[in-house]
């Protein structure tokens, strides 16, 4: 421990005994990357962007030579999603699949399909509809999809996996990124949940997935994983010796 929070401290004094920037200069630096951003056609002697700053996620693509093109990939994740993930039909599984959420898995196919199935969130959130949008290829790696959801529930059911009784509460659940990963056959072999994009959107505290709709309903699993995120003793103490560091600079 001692150990741990002598290298904070001495982060922090490296930071903290930089040279400081006087607010003009901050300004003036600010206007320089702004001009330089700028659409060239604001000022012909306006000069462009770097161009490595913007990926060309077109030309990226492109020299993908996975089989499945883009728009089939979104339509197969559409699929896989009306297919409930898998649960509710198989064949959208490759036999290799695996789960994986922010501290959940990775679960093979066999154990992600009985976990989710015992679930049944349809008959505790009859309303639930995660609002699924801005489906979109990483150019990085092209047999991935990416969407986004951000959707909303009623807990008018009994929820059996817990031992819940409705609450009747109407939940907004928080921003998440999601993907599938397909192999050439269109077969999904990886899938993600619950990254939550902004922890202050929602009414989950932070939280994605069953996790972020139990806390949202009151009831909460005991453990640090399934609450929402507390500032460390020694997160703390970081920001207490950069504040006193940051004082004595002036």
């Amino acid at each position: 421990m001692q150990r741990a929070i002598a290298i904070f401290a001495v982060l922090v004094c490296a930071q903290a005994l930089r040279p400081s920037v006087s607010a003009t200069a901050q300004r003036n630096t600010v206007a320089r990357m702004a001009s330089t951003a700028a659409p060239a056609e604001t000022s012909a002697a306006t000069p462009a962007a770097p161009a490595s700053m913007f990926l060309d996620e077109q030309a990226q693509l492109a020299k993908s030579s996975f089989p499945i093109k883009p728009d089939e990939l979104i339509s197969l994740t559409k699929a896989f999603l009306m297919a409930e993930s898998g649960v509710k039909d198989e064949s959208v599984l490759a036999d290799d699949f695996t789960f994986a959420g922010p501290v959940v898995g990775p679960l093979d196919k066999a154990t992600y399909v009985n976990a989710l199935s015992s679930f049944n969130l349809k008959s505790a959130f009859p309303d639930i509809n995660p609002q699924f949008h801005n489906f979109r290829v990483d150019p990085f790696e092209p047999n991935r999809v990416w969407f986004t959801s951000a959707g909303y529930a009623t807990h008018t059911g009994r929820f059996e996996a817990f031992n819940l009784e409705p609450t009747g509460k109407r939940i907004q659940l928080a921003h998440q990124t999601n993907s599938v990963t397909f192999n050439e056959q269109g077969k999904a072999k990886h899938y993600t949940i619950g990254y939550v994009m902004d922890r202050e959107l929602g009414d989950t505290g932070g939280l994605g997935g069953v996790y972020g709709i139990l806390y949202a309903i009151g009831k909460p699993l005991p453990f640090p994983e399934a609450r929402p995120w507390k500032m460390s003793f020694q997160y703390w103490l970081f920001q207490k010796v950069g504040g006193v560091l940051q004082k004595l600079r002036k």
